[in-house]
């Protein structure tokens, strides 16, 4: 990096702005996805999906699903391993790969990064940042993947939403049954829902 600057991932939008931005990762979920998007659609809600490399070869026509709903695509990495433990090497092959088989597919090259499980090092960050992408956490965790219960999930994460909140949620049972009272919740509150991309124009 230039200057030996240690890039910082992105875990929130601007504070000062009443916006907020909800985080799809997926690597897994099919049976739940089309019933998501149908729901944004109706809300007229872009989101930024990152989509896992791997899964976008396994699975292109829910890929090309997901872009053609006017979501955003980032990227999740390749193969979903723990980007800490992994060579440079590797990293590199972690990030491109999937940039690569996003573009083929979907004809979009993803500007942001998020890592599987949040999990950074310094190593990892500057080599997104090499590839001149964008790495991005979140604020805010459901937990969707391990919490079952709705509600459970709606109890976590609304008493806590707050301006620049970046949420994260799966396709999910558990976040597809949450999403619409969080959103409803969000917009009572005059927060406006936006993608990754939108929210930072505003940093």
């Amino acid at each position: 990096m230039e200057d030996n600057k240690i890039p910082f991932p992105i875990y929130h939008g601007n504070e000062t702005l009443r916006k907020i931005s909800f985080i799809v990762n997926v690597a897994w979920g099919n049976e739940y996805l089309i019933e998501l998007l149908n729901f944004l659609k109706e809300r007229n809600i872009s989101l930024t999906f990152f989509l896992q490399g791997w899964w976008v070869e396994q699975y292109p026509e829910y890929a090309l699903m997901i872009k053609n709903s006017n979501q955003e695509i980032g990227n999740h990495s390749y193969s979903h391993r723990d980007m800490r433990t992994l060579s440079v090497e590797e990293i590199h092959m972690e990030i491109t790969q999937t940039n690569k088989i996003i573009n083929e597919v979907l004809g979009v090259t993803p500007k942001y990064f998020t890592p599987p499980s949040g999990y950074i090092d310094t190593k990892v960050l500057e080599i997104a940042a090499r590839l001149k992408m964008v790495t991005v956490l979140w604020s805010l965790d459901t937990l969707d993947w391990k919490i079952k219960n709705a509600n459970e999930i709606i109890d976590k994460i609304v008493p806590n939403i707050k301006n620049g909140s970046i949420i994260l949620m799966h396709p999910t049972e558990s976040s597809l049954k949450a999403l619409p009272y969080m959103v409803e919740k969000a917009l009572e509150k005059n927060y406006h829902i936006e993608n990754i991309s939108k929210m930072l124009n505003n940093m």
